[in-house]
């Protein structure tokens, strides 16, 4: 969902607008999450691709993304995490600001930067290991679905682990076992926050045919 964090701080006061402009993301900040998120994606999308000819009979075969249209399917995602992140961040601000205004309506740049300071390290707990999460989630299931789209792969799928709290979720896990057709047509996450993902059982394919599977461009 987008954000409108320039709307916000219309609104703001000098001094918070100050202090937010201190505290913004902007393109330098986006850049570096990209960097670091497609880093991350790529390393997760090569031990999938890797994990997947494991489970089809070929351990002895291993994923190396080089310049192509992978690579360039996982930059522009990267691209689109790192802008929203960025967006989402100094959208939050706003409302960190607002907090501070309501209880301290006195407060000046220093109690402002010294709160902000709080509220940044306790939001990094929750909100890196949330962003984590959610790209290794994607990751893995885009490498499951595009090493089934090009090798034909066959076999069953659950969704694991076997609890949650979605509705989505709860439905799929009470389904068990289904065609791994259909569970890369709607893969997780699902949601923020989703810890799941699919477990495979895949057909074997023939030794010979081990040196021919797809394992990235």
């Amino acid at each position: 969902m987008p954000v409108n964090w320039e709307m916000r701080i219309k609104d703001m006061s000098p001094v918070q607008i100050l202090v937010h402009l201190a505290l913004r993301r902007d393109v330098v900040d986006i850049e570096e999450w990209r960097v670091s998120l497609l880093q991350q994606a790529r390393r997760i999308y090569e031990h999938e691709l890797t994990a997947m000819a494991a489970r089809v009979g070929c351990p002895g075969r291993s994923a190396m993304i080089g310049e192509g249209a992978i690579l360039s399917e996982l930059n522009d995602q990267a691209q689109k995490w790192a802008t929203g992140i960025c967006n989402t961040f100094n959208y939050d601000a706003c409302s960190a600001i607002e907090t501070i205004r309501s209880d301290v309506p006195t407060a000046n740049r220093h109690v402002y930067a010294y709160r902000l300071k709080k509220w940044e390290a306790s939001r990094n707990q929750w909100k890196i290991p949330q962003i984590a999460e959610f790209t290794e989630g994607w990751t893995r299931s885009k490498a499951q679905t595009d090493f089934k789209s090009h090798n034909g792969t066959v076999g069953r799928a659950k969704l694991f682990p076997t609890h949650g709290v979605c509705p989505v979720c709860l439905a799929m896990i009470a389904r068990g076992w289904i065609a791994l057709q259909e569970a890369m047509a709607d893969s997780p996450p699902f949601h923020p926050n989703c810890p799941h993902n699919w477990e495979i059982e895949a057909d074997k394919v023939a030794p010979d045919q081990c040196p021919l599977l797809w394992m990235g461009e």
